[in-house]
């Protein structure tokens, strides 16, 4: 996440538009990194297969 801040102030140092994320924005970051770390995720073709049978059921 750090990174991601320091990547986004490098490349906006020219601009006035800096954006500034709002809380919940760096909760979501933080969370999605804690996932990524642990191994919390889903390939985008499992993804494509869950949604398949979700809208199979509808």
């Amino acid at each position: 996440m750090d990174n991601l801040i320091k990547y986004l102030k490098q490349e906006n140092s020219n601009s006035l538009n800096l954006y500034q994320f709002e809380q919940y924005e760096l909760d979501i970051l933080k969370k999605s990194e804690e996932d990524i770390k642990y191994g919390r995720v889903i390939s985008q073709e499992d993804l494509d297969k869950e949604d398949l049978e979700w809208l199979s059921q509808i």
